[in-house]
């Protein structure tokens, strides 16, 4: 039987079954067995001698390797490396085969600490196993002084410890993932089996620590989201929220709980946002702008910058808008009827700022900035009636009255208006019999008339108005008077001399 065929127990670690010890040059030796008979018989009285010896030498060799190994050796290896060290007898040392496999088993037992140490037996799993196995057996193997298998066996020990160890952060890393993939898949049990074994190969990974701690309530978790489901599917979506935020808030990396978390805040803020959009409507319906204005500003809250909450916006404002102007029409109407113009001009003007385009503004514009123009045109005559008195200004008059009576839309204002410059006109227009009284001696003059000379009595007919008359006399100071005409008094009479001597 060679080395590479070593038998497995039912354990799955290979057999303690001693390999048998296979020179180099033994298939040659087997090769020419036919026709060195005589040199095999030599050959065997040797083996008888060997024997006999080893019957001799076996209890010496056994009591030198259970002697107690040094007390350096006892505190720093482990019982299981003591036991190997053991094995090693003094006399091998002499041995340049067996010195070999003594150094390469010091080589393990050295690893081996360092292994143990960084806690290999825990989550080291078959490979550990296997390679602790193969040291055990190079040492019982270099008892038994097979020391080809035994240098095998130590090399694959050492072999096996150092891909371990080197795989150590690879074996962490699959750990780790594995645990979080069990997490997402809702598998408590082998994701805190995986973090466990993660915290084994590394005791002070945060990752990890953090990991397991997700894992041990995991359970808690996915009652909460059970919870949470059977509501939403019920139709209580306030009781699915509650759940799957507890859920949410045990495990703020478990997505699953985000997810739902977020679909239930959706559908929540859907309905929220169905209903505000639905009352806008309603108050828009009703004339109720301030409630429309409230409502759309909960739905834009609920979804910025929304196509249908900005449409309605919109709407909303058109209406304002039609509203408003409507109002400022029947105001403006309200206005000319009661021939407010100046009120009814601000009103179309205010109207105009907001829609230049308002129709009904530009005409009420028009009109009663002229109806304006016009009654500042009667304030100013009616403020000085006696202007009138003159020709040019009872001639303006006159046309002012000719162009209010252009105005078909004539309100009792305007009538009043009219009449009153009318009766101004014809008074200022009118005729008066006017007496003058003199001595005879005073020269009168009156202005706009002409000069009327000496007399006693001088009758005229002069029309409403203020006229100046003067009087001279030689040797008298002059006089002048104003003689203030006036109709509805009869004649009116005058008296005019110069009687103050110089």
């Amino acid at each position: 039987m060679t080395e590479d065929s070593t038998p497995k127990q039912d354990n799955g670690e290979p057999s303690r079954r001693t390999p048998t010890l296979v020179p180099p040059d033994a298939t040659a030796v087997e090769e020419q067995k036919s026709s060195r008979t005589p040199l095999l018989v030599a050959v065997g009285g040797l083996l008888l001698v060997i024997a006999a010896l080893l019957v001799v030498l076996v209890p010496l060799l056994s009591e030198d390797r259970t002697a107690p190994t040094t007390v350096k050796e006892a505190d720093t290896l482990k019982p299981q490396a003591a036991t190997q060290k053991q094995a090693i007898t003094r006399s091998e040392a002499t041995d340049p085969a067996a010195t070999e496999i003594e150094q390469l088993i010091g080589t393990w037992l050295h690893k081996q600490a360092e292994a143990e140490a960084e806690n290999v037996a825990a989550w080291g799993g078959e490979s550990y196993r296997v390679a602790t196995f193969r040291g055990k057996e190079c040492s019982q193997l270099l008892q038994e002084k097979q020391y080809l298998t035994a240098r095998e066996a130590c090399n694959q020990a050492i072999d096996k410890l150092n891909a371990l160890m080197a795989s150590k952060e690879a074996l962490f890393e699959e750990a780790f993932a594995a645990g979080l993939l069990s997490l997402e898949q809702g598998n408590p049990e082998p994701a805190v089996e995986y973090f466990q074994q993660a915290l084994a190969i590394d005791a002070d990974e945060e990752r990890a620590t953090a990991a397991l701690h997700r894992a041990e309530q995991l359970p808690t978790v996915l009652r909460f989201m059970h919870d949470g489901q059977t509501m939403e599917t019920a139709g209580d979506p306030e009781g699915s929220l509650r759940a799957f935020s507890e859920a949410a808030t045990l495990d703020p990396e478990y997505e699953p709980a985000q997810q739902a978390l977020a679909r239930v805040k959706a559908a929540i803020a859907e309905k929220e946002f169905q209903l505000a959009m639905s009352r806008a409507l309603q108050a828009m319906a009703e004339g109720k702008t301030a409630a429309a204005r409230t409502a759309l500003q909960k739905a834009e809250t609920i979804k910025p910058g929304d196509r249908a909450v900005d449409d309605l916006k919109q709407r909303l404002l058109r209406n304002q808008l039609a509203g408003r102007l409507s109002a400022l029409r029947r105001n403006a109407e309200r206005m000319e009827r009661e021939e407010r113009w100046s009120e009814a001009l601000r009103t179309c003007t205010e109207a105009l700022s907001l829609d230049s385009n308002a129709a009904f503004a530009s005409s009420c514009k028009e009109r009663a900035k002229l109806r304006v123009e016009l009654d500042n045109q009667f304030t100013a005559i009616f403020a000085k009636p006696e202007r009138l008195f003159t020709a040019g200004p009872r001639q303006e008059a006159r046309q002012t009255l000719l162009y209010a009576s252009q105005f078909s839309l004539r309100g009792p204002i305007l009538a009043s208006q009219m009449d009153r410059l009318e009766a101004l006109v014809t008074e200022a227009e009118a005729e008066i019999e006017v007496v003058i009284i003199s001595d005879g001696l005073t020269d009168v003059v009156i202005y706009h008339v002409g000069r009327l000379g000496f007399f006693q009595e001088k009758r005229l007919v002069l029309r409403t108005g203020n006229y100046t008359a003067t009087g001279s006399r030689n040797g008298f100071r002059d006089v002048r008077q104003t003689l203030k005409v006036r109709p509805g008094s009869g004649k009116m009479v005058f008296t005019l001399r110069c009687e103050d001597p110089i």
